[in-house]
């Protein structure tokens, strides 16, 4: 009864609820994978959730400029990886160096030991460390394809073509692997 006398008042009231409402179903469904693109791009928490908010604000603002064109992941997708690119670029520019972010990337599962539990953290640290020192693009690519998406999604969301991006996973592995055991050789050499 309230939403239809909201509706005779104002449609314009109806169109903020309705956007109100698309906000908070995506942010509760894709708030973790947003929170893991915040993180791998911005190592100090604080920064982490100045860009999770601004990730926030750029999906409010765009929820009225959706045609329904791509699928709603990959179009929150895209509006989260140009806001963070456009970020990253901002604090590029002022000078900002990032410190190694101290805190694990994911929560542990409870089923395996404290010795096992330590080697998890310090390889997603180490994994999240490597993908912090991509490239934008070479960022994204690696991103969206550890958030489960396929070439042609990710396709829609970077503009590079199935084949691109599928090479360029194959050598992004590759380097990564190389970051890792160059990094992981370094630590227990000290």
């Amino acid at each position: 009864m309230l939403t239809q006398a909201i509706a005779q008042q104002s449609p314009e009231l109806m169109q903020n609820a309705a956007r109100r409402d698309v906000f908070i179903r995506l942010m509760e469904q894709y708030e973790p994978a947003l929170r893991r693109l915040a993180s791998a791009y911005a190592a100090q928490q604080a920064d982490r959730e100045d860009l999770f908010q601004d990730i926030a604000v750029g999906l409010w603002q765009a929820i009225p400029s959706f045609r329904g064109d791509a699928s709603e992941r990959t179009w929150l997708y895209r509006i989260a990886h140009n806001v963070a690119i456009t970020s990253s670029t901002r604090q590029r520019t002022r000078g900002r160096k990032e410190e190694p972010m101290p805190e694990a990337f994911d929560a542990p599962s409870a089923a395996i030991s404290s010795e096992q539990e330590v080697l998890l953290a310090e390889k997603r640290a180490l994994l999240l460390d490597g993908i912090r020192g991509l490239s934008a693009l070479d960022r994204q690519i690696a991103l969206l394809h550890l958030e489960g998406l396929n070439h042609a999604q990710i396709e829609e969301i970077s503009g590079m073509s199935q084949s691109a991006i599928a090479s360029r996973l194959s050598r992004l592995r590759d380097k990564l692997k190389d970051i890792i055991l160059k990094s992981g050789r370094a630590s227990h050499a000290q």
